[in-house]
């Protein structure tokens, strides 16, 4: 009220000087007095509508803090896309009988033929909208520095859900994580992202939601420490093994494991080019225990790496993407688990497999509203010998990929678009597989 009132009396002075000049020009015989009274009512009046107004924006300001959706100091984002998919997909080796693959690119799951006969083609178009997203920002500055946050979520992978009248699928977290600049070149971040070993700036632009086989791929909970152009991290482990029990070959997923997975990850930039070197440490575990679980029947560890460098050049507007990664038990975390970690042998021991992937993708604008996406992608294992591991003939030996694509971009976050996708999957045995498929997809990001 103080600074109201200050802000006020100069005004009100001035009204009060200009109004007895005004009366100066007045004839002498007008009565002085009645005029020093009626200004007298119109200052009371502009008093009573001032002190009127400062109440009103008192009351206004508790309304808004009672109103107020976040922290005062806090600033809040929403944002996300919205995508409705077409796919159109001919299995050269029958139905996959996994509807997943139906809605994106999964390397493993591409039909190869049977052991015996041949199989039908089988073609299946399915449209949905289980790509679209949201998600949640906010930031707040402290004195111990900037602290921001995210929660992200889509509708892939929804196993609730059908296509019969409602096609209601169930949302999933995507990301969830807080991050604390505590200075201007370093940060921690917990929570659930990217994985510090996968460079997602070098994802080529594909309308498919994850792209080339040879890609790494991986979102988990996680620390990270940035400083500079360096990351360190520590992260979720899982095993995911191959194994032969009673002469049935299994998958088995096992958490057996002591530590977590270690990752170290360098950000570079030389001219128009960013790229990046990642290394990451994994031990791998499994148990067999007892009906009862109380003891300990059988188990092993075994330690296993990968190496990546993936990194993006600018052509001017244009640009190339590539990643090439090899490791000893790259497993989950390439091409969607287009390979397990490793296998169990017949001795109860781990025995890790030696992976690769890579891809090269050149994107192309033809004009300010047309451009294209041009990915080539192929990875493989170096499986062990049916000597070495009974059902070693079943384990997936290589994956290729191709995707093309033309997108129209009629406004601002707005694409419409289609693209050609060609899947190439072979076991250790021969058997091989092949997929062809036309996308077609609309999105507005907001």
């Amino acid at each position: 009220m103080k600074n109201i009132r200050a802000f006020t009396a100069k005004p009100m002075a001035a009204a009060v000087v200009a109004a007895l000049v005004s009366s100066g020009s007045l004839a002498a015989s007008e009565d002085v007095e009645g005029r020093i009274a009626e200004l007298e009512r119109q200052l009371a009046e502009l008093k009573a509508m001032m002190a009127s107004n400062a109440a009103a924006i008192e009351s206004n300001a508790e309304e808004i803090e009672v109103v107020r959706p976040i922290r005062k100091g806090t600033k809040f984002t929403y944002g996300g896309y919205v995508q409705l998919d077409s796919l159109t997909t001919d299995y050269q080796e029958g139905d996959p009988g996994n509807r997943l693959i139906d809605d994106f690119l999964v390397p493993s799951l591409i039909p190869v033929e049977p052991k015996e006969g041949s199989a039908d083609n089988f073609v299946d178009t399915n449209i949905h909208a289980k790509g679209s997203r949201f998600y949640f920002d906010t930031s707040t500055d402290t004195a111990a520095g900037n602290i921001s946050s995210r929660i992200e979520l889509d509708f892939m992978l929804s196993e609730n859900g059908d296509e019969r009248i409602s096609n209601s699928w169930n949302s999933r977290i995507r990301h969830a994580y807080v991050k604390w600049q505590y200075s201007e070149d370093a940060s921690i971040l917990a929570g659930q992202t990217w994985s510090t070993f996968f460079n997602v700036g070098a994802l080529p632009d594909l309308i498919d939601f994850v792209g080339p086989v040879g890609t790494i791929f991986d979102r988990q909970p996680l620390v990270r420490w940035t400083k500079g152009p360096w990351q360190f991290a520590v992260e979720n482990p899982a095993t995911r093994l191959n194994e032969v029990e009673d002469g049935l070959p299994q998958i088995r997923l096992d958490d057996a494991e002591d530590l977590p997975d270690i990752v170290a990850r360098y950000n570079g930039k030389t001219g128009d080019l960013s790229w990046s070197f990642a290394a990451i440490g994994r031990e791998l575990g499994y148990e067999d225990r007892s009906e009862s679980d109380s003891f300990k029947e059988d188990s092993d560890e075994k330690f296993g790496y990968g190496l990546s460098l993936a990194g993006k050049w600018m052509l001017g507007r244009d640009d190339i993407r590539f990643m090439a990664s090899y490791g000893s038990a790259l497993g989950r975390y390439l091409g969607l688990n287009s390979y397990n970690d490793g296998y169990i042998a017949d001795d109860g021991s781990i025995d890790t497999i030696d992976q690769w992937g890579a891809f090269v993708a050149y994107q192309h604008y033809w004009s300010p509203r047309w451009r294209s996406t041009f990915s080539l992608s192929a990875s493989g294992a170096d499986n062990p010998s049916t000597v070495e591991f009974m059902d070693a003939g079943s384990l997936n030996k290589s994956y290729q990929s191709f995707h093309a694509n033309l997108n129209f971009l009629p406004a601002p976050r707005m694409q419409i678009g289609g693209e050609l996708i060609y899947g190439y999957r072979e076991l250790e045995d021969g058997r091989e597989g092949e997929l062809y498929r036309i996308q077609f997809a609309v999105k507005h990001a907001f």
